[in-house]
């Protein structure tokens, strides 16, 4: 499972930086390409065979034809527990196949029948008011057979017809990440940058073998973290005339970073450093004038 920890840091742009000379790079449509152009040995680590490389995630990539050319739901099947839209989709389904429907539709029928009592109870405890007792006991009966009848056999029904548990669609799968994880980073409010364990074999399926198909669900992604530029007349939206940058009275031009987190089997091993380093770079050669 994944454990996000948040930071909250403000990277201070230099607006004259001239120390930087390995600019990042937009990365093209692939989850292994390395961000730097000529990265630094010292700014590479490698767990298990594999380097670990940061990129500066493309909004671009959205709605990619499939899943390893898209940074963007990468990012997002990320933070939902590594697992991408399809296999949502297939852990929901293989929750339902396995369901027992007739203990379901019993099941159903007490939460319908509970219901029916509670309806019961206030229906007749508001008749009581008026001081008929007997009434009161016959319309809370009533309410009782007639609403928990309804939902009980409603529940009932659903239940054993094997709808107890969702399954969604891809379409609705990719909205609901995309909504719940990075509806920011997919209009360029937020920059989002992602570490990668990447391979240099011609072996395709690397993210399905690495550390026993881990980080399948995200082709190779191990860590990621947000930014928003603030205090600055740079937009990083990919409609520039839709959002314009955040202004924090009393401070200079920032880069604020958020959403930070590094897989768990990941941590202790320089890749959040790595990440703000990213940043940090990216603030300092990518966003002067």
């Amino acid at each position: 499972m994944v454990s996000a920890i948040f930071a909250f840091i403000t990277i201070i742009l230099l607006p004259h930086a001239t120390a930087f000379t390995s600019p990042l790079l937009s990365s093209p449509s692939s989850c292994i390409t390395a961000l730097y152009s000529t990265p630094p040995q010292s700014a590479l680590i490698e767990v298990e065979g594999r380097t670990i490389n940061v990129l500066k995630l493309d909004p671009s990539t959205y709605g990619a034809p499939s899943h390893s050319g898209d940074q963007i739901m990468q990012l997002a099947s990320f933070r939902n527990n590594l697992q991408s839209p399809q296999m949502t989709i297939d852990s929901q389904q293989s929750k339902r196949d396995s369901a027992d429907n007739v203990s379901d539709a019993i099941d159903g029928i007490k939460k319908g029948l509970g219901v029916g009592l509670l309806a019961g109870l206030a229906t007749g405890i508001t008749t009581l008011d008026e001081g008929n007792v007997q009434e009161a006991i016959i319309a809370g009966v009533k309410n009782f057979l007639v609403t928990g009848g309804a939902v009980g056999g409603l529940l009932g029904v659903n239940n054993y017809s094997g709808n107890k548990v969702y399954v969604m669609e891809m379409k609705e799968a990719i909205n609901r990440l995309t909504v719940d994880y990075v509806a920011s980073v997919k209009v360029g409010q937020d920059v989002g940058f992602a570490a990668y364990a990447t391979t240099t074999d011609t072996d395709d399926d690397g993210a399905e073998k690495y550390m026993d198909g881990r980080f399948r669900g995200t082709c190779g992604m191990v860590g990621c973290v947000d930014c928003q530029l603030r205090n600055s007349e740079i937009s990083t939206a990919v409609e520039p005339e839709t959002f314009k940058p955040r202004n924090f009275p009393g401070l200079p031009s920032h880069v604020h970073l958020k959403n930070m987190a590094v897989d768990q089997e990941m941590r202790r091993k320089g890749v959040a450093m790595m990440l703000i380093q990213a940043v940090e770079d990216w603030g300092r050669v990518s966003t002067t004038g």
